[in-house]
């Protein structure tokens, strides 16, 4: 009798020890997926902070290149009304101030484009090459069925394109640009 219960005190204690072990991998695997979700996290806080102050800095130019516009522009009405009368019908020069098309935040793409494209940071010597790359890009993607914006990306980045090249073609944020890629693979 004592033999028997003893046999099932050591058959449970060997169990006990068996569940013990189990517990302890799973409780160590949870430790490790937690930490590889904090690390995640961390990822994606930096990336977005990351992208955000890039937009913040494309944004601060480009309210400083339209001010510039704007300035350039008042410069040139103020000039035209302080320019002499025309001798020929009596009429002041700044009549024509009408034709002038007054800046406003509310301008359209192109003139954003254009006034991102003279800002210091983005003048290089690529800029030529790029902008016939957009081009036959856009040509290509014209002829093609319309794609994504994604979808887009990732032609441009399997034909060897840059990230910058990238940004400036689409006329996006590199930050933006690294992200949708990094979450595509």
């Amino acid at each position: 009798m004592i033999a028997t219960m003893l046999v099932f005190l050591f058959i449970g204690q060997i169990l006990s020890f068996y569940f013990i072990i189990l517990l302890y991998t799973k409780i160590s695997r949870l430790k490790d997926v937690e930490k590889s979700q904090a690390r995640l996290k961390d990822e994606m806080d930096n990336a977005i902070g990351a992208y955000l102050a890039e937009m913040r800095d494309e944004n601060d130019r480009l309210i400083k290149e339209l001010a510039l516009m704007n300035k350039k522009s008042l410069e040139d009405k103020t000039d035209r009304e302080h320019s002499p009368r025309n001798s020929e019908n009596g009429e002041q020069h700044s009549a024509s101030s009408e034709e002038v098309i007054k800046p406003t935040f509310n301008m359209p793409r192109k003139i954003v484009t254009k006034a991102y494209q003279n800002s210091s940071a983005s003048i290089s010597a690529t800029t030529t090459s790029i902008q016939t790359a957009a081009e036959t890009t856009k040509d290509s993607v014209d002829s093609e069925v319309k794609l994504t914006f994604e979808e887009q990306i990732q032609e441009l980045y399997r034909n060897g394109k840059s990230i910058d090249e990238i940004a400036r073609l689409l006329q996006k944020g590199k930050t933006e640009i690294e992200l949708l890629l990094k979450f595509q693979h």
